[in-house]
């Protein structure tokens, strides 16, 4: 496909060329010189293959003439195709890499930004997770107890800037330090709670009290075959001892 030259082209085409030249950017015109070139080629063979098949007897067919107008078809059909394909896999390709540039950009994103409130100081994505399950066990704002659950800190303080003292940044720094001390109480408690909201809810279950009835049975059968050697083992006991009185 490199290999043809603008001069393989028709005459009558220059001014086109010419004027196509001036307008397309360099690769998109040599794209389309060679889509053209390659055009040319596969319309003029197959008009001298057809012709040749055409104005001659089938018993006067000659390799010589049906030959070389049927290997410049060929060449210029692979060709074609050739182009076809490597221009459909570049822009395939392209949109495949565009694709996934945006769906790694935006992860990356939303994990960005939540990292960048836990370091602001925000709730964090557990305690979020964990207050949803405790809005879904106890109810909207509320603990395992019934009370109302204490909200966590939404903001944090504003960091001070570069040029500002270094006692201000070290206040900041020890600030920052309590309200993460804090913040992993916060989530102890909200784990607290939602292990005891699941007992809770096991415990006030009907199942919970049909199990029990089926095991009190059980224990029930066990404890009196545990008792009854002991009365017989006290029986036997009661009658040694009368014996010797009797004698």
């Amino acid at each position: 496909m490199a290999d043809i030259q603008p001069p393989a082209l028709p005459r009558f085409l220059d001014p086109i060329l010419d004027y196509l030249a001036d307008t397309l950017p360099g690769p998109l015109y040599s794209l389309l010189e060679t889509v053209l070139a390659h055009l040319i080629a596969l319309s003029t063979s197959l008009f001298s293959l057809i012709y040749a098949l055409v104005t001659s007897n089938p018993s006067e067919w000659d390799i010589q003439t049906i030959l070389p107008p049927l290997i410049t078809l060929l060449a210029a059909y692979l060709a074609l195709i050739s182009l076809y394909r490597t221009t459909s896999w570049m822009v395939r390709s392209s949109l495949w890499m565009v694709k996934w540039a945006t769906i790694l950009g935006a992860v990356f994103s939303g994990i960005g930004w939540v990292m960048g409130n836990n370091a602001a100081g925000g709730a964090g994505i557990t305690s979020a997770i964990g207050g949803i399950l405790l809005d879904l066990l106890n109810g909207p704002g509320q603990n395992a107890a019934g009370g109302t659950r204490r909200q966590t800190r939404s903001q944090s303080r504003q960091r001070p800037k570069l040029w500002d003292s270094f006692d201000r940044h070290f206040e900041w720094q020890y600030q920052e330090n309590q309200d993460d001390e804090e913040g992993g109480g916060e989530v102890q408690k909200i784990v607290k709670d939602i292990l005891g909201a699941a007992g809770t809810a096991l415990r006030e279950g009907a199942w919970w009290e049909t199990l029990k009835g089926m095991m009190e049975p059980v224990t029930e059968e066990d404890s009196e075959e545990g008792q009854t050697p002991r009365r017989r083992q006290s029986n036997r006991r009661a009658k040694r001892n009368e014996d010797p009185v009797v004698s």
